[in-house]
């Protein structure tokens, strides 16, 4: 299974549960990753190199999850737009930026590695990103591009579950798509560059209101992973870049940590494999 995240430390938040359990099944795991991630949190290290940094906390985390290779696509991480604006965001990178890049070639170098792995599954994200960071919707379409040109018949889209979440304490995405409270653009012509705007709409109404993840009745894996949760959680705060050690993630009790991270979700588009066999029956 090549699972395919767009930027470091998004592995083990959205799908490190389901990484883990199924390469304790035998599952041969891939991940590949859009970008290195040298757009994020820098201040947390002192490494000159923030992108070379993350790459090797991705190695740390899936080597926790028992992830077989891993791959960099080697694209430049678009950054947080705190504006809307995702050229408001300094890049230094001489890479092409991945928000930006032809889907096209995007989905010819994710499908180079699908072929040489014999991938019989992939996983995306949802149609939004998750929660709308333009790198995030680019993996959704570059994702399921790929699968069609290697020839992958089961694309999962990694998701969160926004009724779930509305009922526990606060999941990291969550804040990430409070950083940017962003309305998805145009997801129809695949090489249009992705344009959010701020989304003012819907201000006080909760979850229900956001394009966070999909509504409950879209998922068709909804996956506990409450066993390997310790192993979900190492490799979370492999990412001790982004994740410092004063995160409340360290202090944060069992139980709370895996009622918040103990499920994750997914849409499945294409036949079932065994990652469905890992879901959960309603009303789970």
């Amino acid at each position: 299974m090549l699972v395919f995240h767009a930027h470091p430390d998004d592995e083990a938040i959205f799908t490190g549960g389901t990484i883990r359990l199924l390469t304790e099944q035998g599952w041969r795991v891939v991940l590949v990753v859009a970008t290195r991630g040298e757009a994020g949190e820098a201040s947390r290290t002192s490494s000159p190199d923030l992108g070379a940094h993350r790459e090797d906390e991705t190695r740390a985390a899936a080597a926790v999850l028992g992830v077989a290779d891993v791959a960099f696509l080697g694209y430049a991480d678009s950054g947080l737009p705190a504006t809307g604006d995702p050229a408001a965001t300094e890049r230094t990178d001489a890479a092409l930026v991945f928000a930006d890049a032809p889907v096209e070639e995007a989905a010819e170098r994710l499908a180079r590695l699908a072929r040489a792995h014999s991938a019989t599954a992939l996983v995306a994200y949802d149609e939004h990103g998750i929660y709308g960071h333009p790198d995030h919707v680019q993996v959704h379409r570059v994702g399921h591009a790929a699968a069609v040109r290697a020839g992958v018949p089961t694309v999962y889209e990694a998701t969160v579950d926004r009724e779930y979440l509305h009922f526990v304490e606060t999941h990291l995405v969550e804040q990430a798509h409070g950083a940017i409270r962003l309305q998805i653009g145009p997801l129809d012509d695949a090489d249009t560059p992705y344009a959010p705007q701020l989304d003012p709409a819907g201000q006080g109404l909760g979850l229900a209101a956001t394009h966070l993840g999909l509504p409950s009745v879209l998922i068709d894996c909804t996956v506990d992973v409450r066993r390997v949760l310790a192993d979900k959680r190492a490799a979370m705060l492999a990412h001790t870049s982004q994740i410092p050690a004063d995160s409340p993630l360290v202090d944060i009790d069992e139980a709370t940590f895996a009622e918040v991270y103990g499920i994750e979700w997914f849409r499945r588009v294409g036949p079932p494999t065994a990652l469905d066999d890992l879901s959960l029956a309603p009303p789970w």
